[in-house]
């Protein structure tokens, strides 16, 4: 009876798991040899540098913490860690707001089980799709605003996704066009498909099509048609210029 009590408080005071369980292979984890050391790593080395600084974690005496017990970034694991169990938490005090740090047990795509210790609000937000790491790129919380781009003349808004779709697709074959001829082509496509430049924030739904043009030094456009939404909730297609220059 001693035993299933014991069982049921443990059972009860477990720390829940992180949102996503899946730590994917470019998100940076420490990885310690046991489960002892990653709790005095994350008790005594997660420390944030004083104000004005206090917006990274102190990196030099995180360091001296890998040295100190063992544990590393990133080595020893293979691809995906998925994480098995929640240890426990720390937060650290940063300047522009919190950061959860979360030791776990985890095991990797080998099977290897692993003592790691993960920004549990980092790997949470991480970018998992293709989709995904295009907003975080690109947009500011999923919205593009046309009000603001530098690139406001290849910025189109068209009455469908399908229609923005056809012109990028339409731009395939012109990757090492002049600029201008490349901006001619898009400019005459935009038209014949309805396509006009926008002139407001959208939200952007879907990646459907990309083109590009190695336009000379340091210069490449880089046209995505993206299926949005307006402000007012009506499906649009936009054409999406994310030019280096």
């Amino acid at each position: 009876m001693n035993a299933l009590l014991a069982y049921l408080f443990l059972a009860a005071t477990a720390e829940p798991l992180p949102e996503h369980v899946d730590i994917p292979n470019e998100h940076s984890t420490v990885i310690c040899p046991n489960q002892a050391a990653a709790q005095t790593m994350l008790n005594q080395y997660y420390r944030v540098q004083p104000a004005p600084n206090n917006h990274t974690i102190d990196i030099e005496h995180f360091f001296a913490g890998l040295r100190a017990t063992g544990c590393s970034q990133d080595a020893e694991r293979k691809g995906v860690v998925t994480i098995l169990s929640a240890k426990s938490r720390a937060t650290v005090e940063l300047a522009g707001g919190t950061e959860r740090m979360l030791r776990y047990e985890g095991r990797d795509e080998t099977g290897k089980i692993i003592a790691g210790i993960v920004s549990e609000d980092g790997n949470n937000s991480f970018p998992r799709t293709d989709l995904a790491r295009w907003l975080s790129e690109r947009t500011s919380n999923g919205w593009l605003d046309a009000r603001g781009a530098q690139t406001v003349a290849t910025f189109y808004r068209c009455k469908t996704p399908e229609a923005a779709k056809l012109v990028v697709s339409g731009m395939k074959g012109m990757e090492q066009a002049k600029e201008a001829d490349f901006s001619k082509k898009l400019a005459r496509n935009a038209a014949q498909n309805g396509c006009r430049q926008a002139t407001d924030r959208y939200q952007v739904t879907a990646l459907l099509e990309t083109a590009g043009n190695e336009c000379g030094f340091e210069c490449y456009i880089d046209l995505t048609a993206l299926a949005a939404f307006d402000r007012s909730g009506l499906p649009v297609g936009l054409i999406f210029d994310g030019s280096l220059m």
